[in-house]
């Protein structure tokens, strides 16, 4: 037990302790009042103003003991220390990250609605490819003289892979595979899946279950919503696609891939979970937006109404690295209502086509950066998840080589220290 001080006892100055302590397994007390501070014959944190006796003080900026929240809240780096409105706070720096408090301002959205990299805060700070809250974290363990082994031994990887397109040529509507076939979309390639001459390129299943063999963990996100211009799935009640998607759930885990169109859409997100709970038989609580389209709080308040637990969106479409400066789940924090939420935000490190098609890495530079992020995970004993598609590990075309960066992820993410 380690004991804190604070004169205000709040539901965010409660959600980041949490994250730092009870969450990694410590337990803590919080205490309000001098005289039972003075009573204690150890006494830990000082997380107050006040010049009273501990093993460690961080003074408040405020926002902890906040209710509303303010536009004007400002992030820089002094001297290698982060301050939140000129204040060195790592509690409030910690709960302005993972409530994404900037995101609830934010206007300058690209074609999709999303969020670029480059109006995160910690790209800003250059920063992205740090842990930087989990450094935080392990920090204040050691200062408070709190053994953080167990944490750090904690480390999971976890291979996550979205199915956006099951197979490129296979079990698709006849007159819609005529139409691809005079536009030349391929037309040889197709002919020869479909003489059985040839192996349909997105069928990469075989290399997934081999993956999911020698992992503790791998979750597939599945995709069924309607046919429309960026949702160009599988129709959701055909016969080898309800099979591959009860295979993949065998394998270790599976979850909902709102659809494109789906997007802010609680009724189509919950028609969707439907149709998946459908075909495996079981309640679905795992997700993963299509397109990593994703506004908070709307997108994380739909998505709780729908029954999920555990979202796997936070993370860049166009870069790499810690979108909230954390590899550990966090619970999602409503600003609106001022409160945590059952919801859990996995956090991931990459995405397959932000190295490639937004940061133009070629399969050697993405594993330079890859090798990284994993050695900054296993530092601070997170959980390292990746996202790759079942499109674009076949090793071939745009995508030759980039199966051996996949290769080379399960290796290092596998390897021991």
């Amino acid at each position: 037990m380690i004991y804190i001080f604070s004169e205000h006892i709040t539901p965010r100055l409660i959600y980041v302790l949490d994250f730092c302590f009870t969450e990694k397994g410590q337990t803590y007390q919080l205490i309000s009042t001098k005289e039972e501070w003075n009573k204690l014959s150890v006494k830990s944190l000082n997380y107050s103003s006040q010049e009273i006796e501990s093993l460690f003080q961080i003074k408040p900026q405020g926002i902890l003991f906040e209710s509303e929240i303010y536009q004007s809240k400002s992030i820089a780096l002094n001297d290698g220390d982060i301050e939140i409105d000129g204040v060195n706070d790592g509690l409030g720096f910690m709960f302005y990250m993972l409530s994404r408090y900037k995101s609830y301002f934010s206007q300058n959205l690209d074609s999709h609605g999303r969020l670029n990299a480059e109006q995160n805060t910690l790209v800003q700070l250059g920063l992205n490819k740090v842990a930087v809250l989990d450094r935080l974290v392990k920090t204040l363990w050691e200062k408070l003289n709190l053994d953080y082994t167990k944490v750090q031994e904690g480390f999971k990887f976890i291979p996550t892979f979205d199915i956006d397109i099951a197979w490129a040529y296979k079990n698709r509507k006849f007159m819609r595979s005529v139409g691809a076939i005079f536009k030349g979309k391929k037309p040889i390639e197709r002919l020869k899946v479909f003489a059985g001459m040839a192996k349909d390129p997105y069928d990469t299943y075989a290399e997934i279950r081999d993956i999911a063999s020698k992992t503790e963990h791998i979750i597939c996100f599945t995709l069924l919503g309607d046919w429309g211009k960026y949702d160009k799935n599988i129709h959701w009640e055909n016969y080898s696609y309800g099979s591959l998607i009860r295979g993949l759930n065998l394998e270790g885990g599976l979850g909902i891939h709102p659809s494109y169109a789906s997007y802010l859409n609680a009724d189509k997100v919950a028609l969707e979970i439907k149709r998946l709970e459908k075909i495996t038989g079981h309640e679905i609580h795992k997700s993963r937006q299509h397109f990593l389209r994703l506004k908070i709080p709307e997108s994380y308040d739909t998505l709780l109404s729908s029954g999920i637990k555990s979202d796997y969106t936070m993370g860049f479409a166009d870069d790499f690295g810690f979108r909230a400066g954390t590899s550990f789940p966090f619970h999602y924090f409503d600003l609106i209502q001022n409160k945590s939420t059952e919801l859990m935000i996995h956090p991931f490190a990459y995405m397959d086509s932000a190295m490639k098609d937004y940061l133009h890495l070629n399969p050697e530079q993405a594993k330079a950066v890859i090798d990284e992020l994993i050695s900054e995970v296993k530092a601070v004993g997170g959980q390292f998840i990746t996202i790759w598609h079942n499109s674009s590990i076949h090793d071939s075309g745009e995508w030759k080589g980039w199966k051996t960066v996949l290769d080379f992820t399960v290796q290092k993410g596998l390897e021991k220290e």
